[in-house]
C-alpha cells in the first residue's frame, strides 16, 4: 500500500540541511569550547609561572644584595684601618660569613694582589694572584676603581674552578676624595647556590629560562644562562635590580610542550561535548519523529492507513491554487450499513480496508486515495484533464473493486459502490463547487442503484 507522503522533497532537503548544519555547528562549538578551555588552562598555567618568576626575581635580589652588603662591611673597616692585620681580616670575615648564605669566599687584594682569602681551604691557589696578570680580572677591578663604587662582574670563571658573580669593592684611604687607591675587596658569590636558594633551579625544570646582562649591563648585556631565543619567545620577564645595574630574567614554554594532563583534559572535554551534542541531536530527532507521528495521525486514517479528509482538502487547495489540471472521484459504498448490521463491524472494517487496498492498486503512483469518513472515499488524480483519461482510470477502479468478491472469515459478497467525478477547471473553478459536482454525480448513481434494486 502506498505510504502517506508527509514531507515534500524540498522539506526533506531542508531537514537534511538542518541536520548537517546542526552536526557541523556541534563540531564547531565543541572544538571552540575545547580550544577556549585549553587557552584558559594555558593562561592559568602561565600566570602561575609568572608569579613564580616574580618570586625568584625577588629572592635573587634579596640574596645577592644582602650578601654584597655584608661583604661591604669588610671594605669599610679596611678604609678606616688600612693597616689591619690578616688576623683582623680573618676574624671579621668569619663573623660575616656566619650571616652569608651563598658567599663562596672573601678576598682582600692590597695593590691588586690577593694577600688574604677566607676561607683558605680550597682557595689556596688564589693567594698571590696579581689581577694585573689576568686581563679579565683586571678589567673588573679597574671598572670598580674608576667608578669608585661596587662593580658587579660576571658570572666569571674562577681561578680555583667554577663560576661565580664577583662584587669588586675599591678601597681608598682618603675618602671622600678617593685619590689614594689602596686595593680591592672581592666578594665571590656561588651563583649556582644563589640560584638554587632563590628557586631558579626549580623553575628551570618547568620552563625554558634565560638570563642576560653579564656584568650587570641589563637587557643589552650578554646572555650568560640559557638561550637567547628564550627572550624572543618569552611570555614573562623580570628585571633583577642589583646595587649597580641589573640582569634580565625571562621564561618561555618548552618547545612542543603539553600541559600536564592536557591530553586527558582534551579527551574529557571532547567526550563530554560530543556526548551532549549527540544527546541533543537524539532529543531533536525524537521530537521530529514524534512530530511526524503526530502529523501522520492528523493526516492519516487509522483504519485503512489512507490519507484522511484533512490531507485531501490540503492537497486539493494546493492544486487549485497552482491552477493545475486534475480530476477527482467521489466514491461511496452501497449498503454499507446493512453489512455492519448483518455481519458485524469487524466485517465492515475489513471491507473498508479491502476497498482501500483495491483503490490503491488501481491508481498511479502520483494519485491519492483518501478516506473522508465512514464509507466515503475521495480519489485525487493530478494531471488528468481529459474525459478519456478519466474514464480509463474509472474503468480500472471498477475492475479492481468488482472483478472478485470480497471474502472475510467465510463471508463473501460483491463490493457495491456509487461513484461520481469532476474535472478541474473543466467542471468547476473553485474547490467547493468541484466537490459538489463530484458528490452530485455520486448521489445520482447511488439513487439509480437503489431504484434498480427495488
Amino acid at each position: 500500500m502506498k505510504k502517506l507522503k508527509l514531507l515534500t522533497n524540498k522539506q526533506k532537503c531542508g531537514m537534511s540541511l538542518a541536520l548537517l548544519l546542526l552536526t557541523a555547528g556541534s563540531i564547531v562549538l565543541v572544538e571552540y569550547l575545547h580550544r577556549d578551555f585549553q587557552q584558559r588552562l594555558q593562561q592559568q598555567y602561565q600566570s602561575s609561572l609568572s608569579q613564580q618568576l616574580s618570586l625568584v626575581r625577588a629572592n635573587i635580589e634579596s640574596e645577592l644584595n644582602s650578601n654584597i652588603f655584608l661583604a661591604d662591611s669588610l671594605a669599610t673597616i679596611i678604609t678606616v684601618n688600612p693597616q689591619s692585620s690578616a688576623a683582623d681580616w680573618e676574624k671579621l670575615s668569619e663573623t660575616l660569613m656566619l650571616k652569608a648564605t651563598s658567599i663562596h669566599n672573601l678576598a682582600v687584594a692590597p695593590d691588586n694582589v690577593v694577600q688574604f682569602i677566607y676561607p683558605l681551604r680550597g682557595n689556596e691557589a688564589v693567594i698571590g694572584l696579581d689581577y694585573r696578570s689576568n686581563p679579565e680580572q683586571l678589567r673588573t677591578v679597574e671598572q670598580a676603581r674608576r667608578r669608585q663604587e661596587i662593580y658587579i662582574a660576571g658570572p666569571l670563571p674562577l681561578v680555583q674552578g667554577g663560576n661565580a658573580v664577583i662584587a669588586r669593592m675599591p678601597v681608598f684611604t682618603d675618602p671622600p676624595t678617593n685619590q689614594q687607591y689602596w686595593g680591592t675587596c672581592s666578594v665571590v658569590i656561588d651563583i649556582d647556590k644563589l640560584f638554587e636558594l632563590a628557586g631558579l633551579t626549580t623553575l628551570e625544570q618547568q620552563v625554558r629560562l634565560a638570563l642576560r646582562g653579564k656584568d650587570a649591563t641589563g637587557a643589552s648585556g650578554e646572555v650568560f644562562r640559557g638561550e637567547s631565543e628564550v627572550f624572543e619567545q618569552a611570555f614573562a620577564s623580570e628585571t633583577i635590580r642589583l646595587l649597580t645595574g641589573s640582569w634580565q630574567l625571562a621564561i618561555a614554554l618548552p618547545e612542543h610542550s603539553e600541559l600536564k594532563g592536557s591530553t586527558l583534559i582534551a579527551i574529557t572535554v571532547r567526550l563530554v561535548g560530543y556526548s551532549l551534542c549527540l544527546l541533543l541531536m537524539l532529543v531533536l530527532l525524537s521530537l521530529f519523529y514524534a512530530y511526524r507521528i503526530a502529523r501522520r495521525n492528523s493526516l492519516q486514517d487509522a483504519l485503512t492507513a489512507l490519507p484522511n479528509r484533512r490531507f485531501a482538502i490540503q492537497m486539493l487547495e494546493r492544486l487549485v491554487k497552482s491552477q493545475s489540471d486534475f480530476s477527482i472521484l467521489s466514491l461511496d459504498l452501497d449498503k454499507f450499513k446493512e453489512v455492519n448490521d448483518q455481519y458485524g463491524h469487524a466485517v465492515g472494517d475489513a471491507l473498508l480496508q479491502a476497498v482501500a487496498h483495491r483503490l490503491q492498486s488501481a491508481l498511479r503512483g502520483s494519485d491519492s486515495a483518501c478516506r473522508l469518513s465512514g464509507d466515503e472515499f475521495l480519489v485525487i488524480l493530478p494531471r488528468v484533464s481529459t474525459e478519456h483519461d478519466l474514464q480509463a482510470i474509472i474503468s480500472k477502479v471498477a475492475a479492481k473493486l468488482s472483478d472478485s468478491p470480497f471474502t472475510h472469515q467465510g463471508t463473501a459478497f460483491t463490493i457495491q459502490y456509487s461513484l461520481g467525478h469532476a474535472r478541474f477547471p473543466h467542471d468547476a473553478q473553485d474547490l467547493e463547487t468541484l466537490l459538489h459536482h463530484a458528490d452530485l454525480g455520486m448521489y445520482q448513481q447511488k439513487a439509480a442503484h437503489k431504484a434498480k434494486s427495488e
